[in-house]
């Protein structure tokens, strides 16, 4: 017989229901076979229909306490219950134990887009910022995955996605994506993992970063010294790296972070006002005159709207740079001209 404390948790009955269980001892047989975790909701034998609006059911109940869980399992016989799926991905606390690991004979099981129940919500230990996806499709070639996925209503506008490297993911799996990461959980390793757009990443880490984008990363990094997170040794190798850096893809390289990860500096106040005053003043030179004068009078606000745009894009080439900004400029005349327009008309009204 084995004997655990188990920590207060919130139980969901088959019904869907939750209610709260306070801490309390568990006592298990430790002769009970280790077996694959009975189903506590039936698979269905076809996708969501489209239009669905609802949430994956626990696809199992747990050995010990029978709540209903998500359970995962690999062909090596690797095991694991989670309570809820997606980020932060929480462990069931009763299986979430050394003393009861064990291993499952038998081939990969995981969650699906056909355990989608239309009455069942997600509850409120997911992150609600990772957006929940089903697996269309993946191919592999090259050593890179390409991944076309699905909302789990199976309406709306898809995503693909390009992985480095091969994943262990099959049609109907359910993963997450938040801006360009996307959390899963990997079959072969036996625990969730999060990984990297490809495409964008690699646009992303072309970038250019500044000083400023240097001091910033120092700053966090002399922030995780007084944390007691890194050594004094660490820093000093890290600071060289970082001096050293000249894109995002060195800098994040630098400090061991994914590129995707990284936090450059903020764009200075200064030049969003400068910006804000720049289209200000092209409202007021179209609202005052018209034609060819009002052109002539919007022209500062032109000039100090292209230096704004310049100098809140400071990870481009100067060339890109340059043209981006007056490109930025030119089309800002549109909506200056039709709102300077709008106020001159009803001006005139009055």
């Amino acid at each position: 017989m084995t004997t655990y404390r188990r920590r207060g948790h919130w139980r969901t009955r088959s019904s869907g229901t939750r209610h709260w269980v306070t801490t309390h001892h568990v006592t298990r047989s430790s002769a009970r076979p280790a077996t694959s975790p009975g189903r506590s909701h039936p698979r269905s034998s076809s996708p969501a229909p489209s239009g669905a609006v609802g949430w994956i059911s626990p696809n199992a109940s747990c050995p010990v306490c029978g709540a209903a869980v998500y359970f995962y399992a690999n062909e090596h016989g690797s095991r694991v219950f989670f309570d809820e799926l997606g980020p932060p991905w929480p462990k069931h606390p009763c299986t979430d134990n050394p003393a009861l690991h064990a291993t499952t004979a038998g081939g990969r099981q995981a969650p699906s887009i056909r355990d989608l129940g239309v009455a069942r919500r997600p509850s409120d230990m997911r992150d609600r910022a990772w957006k929940a996806y089903a697996v269309k499709g993946i191919a592999i070639e090259d050593g890179r995955s390409s991944i076309a996925l699905q909302p789990l209503n199976g309406a709306g506008r898809g995503l693909s996605w390009t992985v480095s490297r091969p994943l262990s993911l099959r049609a109907d799996d359910i993963v997450f994506v938040r801006a360009q990461q996307m959390s899963y959980f990997d079959a072969d390793a036996c625990e969730p993992a999060i990984v990297e757009d490809a495409r964008r990443a690699a646009e992303i880490a072309r970038r250019l970063i500044t000083e400023r984008d240097r001091q910033h990363v120092l700053a966090a990094i002399a922030g995780r010294v007084a944390a007691g997170e890194m050594t004094p040794d660490e820093v000093a190798e890290v600071t060289v790296a970082v001096r050293a850096a000249r894109t995002r893809g060195e800098l994040a390289a630098a400090i061991r972070i994914r590129v995707t990860d990284l936090t450059v500096a903020p764009p200075r106040r200064g030049d969003l006002w400068l910006l804000a005053i720049a289209f200000v003043l092209m409202v007021g030179a179209t609202s005052a005159a018209e034609g060819g004068r009002s052109f002539l009078m919007m022209l500062p606000g032109l000039l100090l709207m292209a230096t704004a745009v310049y100098r809140l894009n400071p990870d481009l080439e100067r060339g890109a740079r340059v043209v981006f900004a007056v490109l930025t400029a030119v089309v800002a005349i549109c909506p200056a001209g039709a709102l300077g327009g709008a106020i001159q008309v009803e001006i005139l009204q009055r």
